[in-house]
Parts: C-alpha cells; structure tokens; sequence
C-alpha cells in the first residue's frame, strides 16, 4: 500500500512508550505509524552528516567546521519554521503500524527548492508512505519530535559535538 502523505503530526503515547506520527493525505485519509526509542536513536545519529552532505555549502571546511554550520542551520529551521499546535481530530478507526524503516533520499530540484523524500516502511514493506519535506521542515520536524520525547533523554544531534560517523548507500540514501 503506498501512501502519499500531505501532512504529519506527532504526539508521545506515554502508556505504549512510542513516537506516533500520524500522516494524512490529500482526501484526509490518515494512518498512524510508531516509532520506538531505540529506532529514533538510530534515526538521528547519522542524521546531521547526511543532510551537510546532500546541501554542501561552498567551499572545503573542517569537520569542526562543518559541524557549526549544521548546528546554525538546525537552529535558524527552529525559529524560521512554524507549527500548528492543538488538538489531533482523528477518525475513530486509524489503522496503525510499527515503523521499521525510513529511507532519506535527495529529489532532484532547483538549488532554491531543495527537496528530501522520506519513506516510512513497516516490517513487511506492505505499507509505504511518502512525505516530501525540505531540509528546514527537516530539521524542524525532528525538533518537535525531540521535544514530545524528551522524558527519552535523547541527545539533539546537532548539539553533540562527538558526532558518531556513519555509512550511506550508493544512492546517497540512508536506512534504518
């Protein structure tokens, strides 16, 4: 089942532990997709390196260098990105599944429209959902969710100045 979603609101369930995400599509349609501790650590670590990767600025830099950059450019998508906050209005009945996946791919679009495409995938890859984002609404969709799971005690990754290294496919796309 592919799913392309419009939107995406997050909420903490404290009673099952998890990140939910609900996505809606363009008819309103939703589905509700969970997200463990464990897969959000695993999610974040090489988050940073990838997208400095994918947007490089010009010009070679240090990784120190770097790293300050991408902790701007983190805290600018905070300030420059609104949310709307309230209330979640769901139907009665949202078919719901455990998150297993999320692949991160560049799209290619002009340099003043940058694009990233998310793919959340549940253990089976039955179910694909696809959220098109830019690199703030990014970075400012994992700062909400930081904050909605902050009893995790997660570390920002763009506040960790021992940023761990990671591989990346060919493609340029990460999985988890």
């Amino acid at each position: 089942m592919e799913f392309i979603a419009e939107s995406v609101t997050t909420f903490y369930d404290k009673e099952q532990d998890r990140l939910s995400l609900i996505f809606c599509n363009k008819d309103k349609k939703q589905l509700l997709g969970f997200m463990t501790r464990q897969f959000l650590i695993n999610l974040l670590k090489p988050l940073p390196h990838w997208l400095s990767q994918q947007y490089p600025n010009s010009g070679p830099r240090t990784t120190e260098q770097q790293w300050e950059i991408n902790c701007l450019e983190h805290q600018f998508s905070q300030q420059k990105i609104t949310v709307r906050y309230g209330k979640i209005h769901s139907s009665n009945h949202i078919e719901s599944f455990l998150i297993s996946t999320v692949n991160l791919s560049k799209r290619h679009t002009t340099h003043d429209n940058p694009n990233i495409k998310l793919e959340f995938y549940d253990a089976g890859k039955a179910k694909r959902i696809f959220l098109m984002l830019n690199p703030a609404q990014l970075h400012k969709l994992i700062g909400e969710i930081l904050k909605q799971v902050k009893s995790w005690d997660i570390d920002n990754p763009w506040q960790n100045s021992n940023a761990v290294s990671f591989l990346s496919n060919s493609n340029g796309g990460i999985v988890h």
